[in-house]
Parts: C-alpha cells; sequence; structure tokens
C-alpha cells in the first residue's frame, strides 16, 4: 500500500512538472486594450448629433414654426380695405345754386369667424411648439444620463482593470516562486496547487473586466456614431 501512494504522489508531481508554464499576461496593446476618453462635453455634443430622436423633435420645431409664421400671415386675409370717391353736381331749387361735390372713405371688413379661426390656429400651433421643445429637452436629458452612466461605467472599469492587472502580475510571481519551492520540496503540492488556482481566478477576473469595459466603450461609441479613440488622438 505504501508503495502505491508512493506511485501516486510520484505522478502526481510529473502531471504538475510537466504543465506547460502560466503566461505572463500582456500589458501592452494586445490582451489589455488601451480605449482613451475624449472629454465628457464632446461626448454630450456627438451623441446629440446622432441622436434620431432629438432631430425628429428639431424637424417638428421646425414644422410647427412654419405654421406659426403662415397662420400669422393669413390674418391679413380677415380684412378687406378699400375706399369709394363720389363725384356729383347737386342743385339747391331753393337758392337756385348748383354744386358739385365728392365724397371718399377707407373701410374695413372682416369676418369675426375668421379672426377667431385664425387666434385658435395660433395657439394650437405654439402649444404644439412647446411640446415638441419639451419633449427635445427630456430627450437630451434622457441622453446625457446615459452618456454619463457609461462615461463613469467606462472610468471605473479601467480603474479596476489596473488593479486586477497588477494582481495577475502578482499571482503569477507567486506561481513561478511555487514553482520552484515545489520542484525542490520546499512545500507540498496542494499549496502549489492553491496559488495556482487563485492566479486562474485572478486572470478569470481580468478577462471579464477587459469585457466589461469594451461593452461599455462599444455602447458610448454607438450613442456617439463615431470611434472614440480616433478622436482623443
Amino acid at each position: 500500500m505504501r508503495y502505491v501512494l508512493l506511485f501516486v504522489q510520484v505522478m502526481l508531481v510529473s502531471v504538475v512538472l510537466a504543465q506547460p508554464n502560466p503566461a505572463m499576461p500582456s500589458l501592452g496593446t494586445g490582451k489589455i486594450p488601451v480605449l482613451n476618453l475624449p472629454p465628457i462635453d464632446s461626448l454630450y455634443v456627438w451623441a446629440e448629433l446622432n441622436s434620431a430622436n432629438i432631430r425628429i423633435q428639431d424637424a417638428l420645431i421646425e414644422k410647427t414654426d412654419a405654421d406659426l409664421k403662415r397662420i400669422k400671415k393669413q390674418w391679413l386675409d380677415a380684412f378687406t380695405f378699400g375706399a369709394n370717391i363720389k363725384t356729383g353736381s347737386y342743385g339747391n331749387e331753393v337758392i337756385n345754386q348748383v354744386e358739385t361735390g365728392y365724397s371718399y372713405g377707407p373701410y374695413v371688413s372682416f369676418s369675426l369667424y375668421e379672426i377667431a379661426g385664425h387666434h385658435n390656429l395660433v395657439d394650437v400651433y405654439r402649444a404644439e411648439g412647446k411640446v415638441a421643445t419639451s419633449k427635445k429637452d427630456q430627450a437630451i436629458f434622457e441622453l446625457r444620463r446615459i452618456v454619463w452612466s457609461l462615461f463613469n461605467d467606462i472610468q471605473l472599469h479601467k480603474s479596476i482593470l489596473e488593479i486586477r492587472s497588477e494582481s495577475v502580475n502578482s499571482a503569477y510571481v507567486h506561481v513561478k516562486m511555487a514553482e520552484k519551492e515545489f520542484s525542490e520540496g520546499a512545500i507540498a503540492l496542494g499549496e502549489l496547487s492553491r496559488v495556482t488556482e487563485i492566479y486562474s481566478k485572478a486572470q478569470t477576473d481580468l478577462v471579464l473586466t477587459i469585457n466589461d469595459l469594451r461593452t461599455s466603450y462599444m455602447e458610448l461609441e454607438q450613442l456617439c456614431g463615431k470611434s472614440l479613440n480616433e478622436n482623443t488622438k
């Protein structure tokens, strides 16, 4: 039985030593991305220019402004201006005198119904303009909230990425030291396995953070409609 246990231990040692050395994580532009961020004000401007919802509200505002100007000009259609000039000779039989007289004067005719209708249309278009403006303001507020949230997420992921990169580097060094100590018989197999597991978990956390960072970055680029890295060089 003792020989069997010794044989199993030798086999485990052989398996561990036969495994390839853990790769040192890349800290350059390969595995760990270098994603730059423009100023937040620039992100706001790009996102608003790229927003279809805001463009729709701008078009509605322009339409209501044009309708309002058109209906105001139609006020003159409700008025009619004119003038009469009358000439004639009038006889006065009493005093046997003939006089020539002229009569003239402007007059205005209008429809109260049309005036009231025009006034109501003006109120309607003004209300539509206010609604479109309010919807645009709400769309801008919501869009900026999303941009701000993604901006903060990216900053947070970048900070976490630095910490986890250092953790991976530290775990890598511990694995190399543990392998050396294990080969010299200074530590048991269980300790080497524990250190290796810590390194594997650190690598997993690093990959997940990179994925979260890239996801938030891509969402922000889609909102802005352009590559952010190219606009920060």
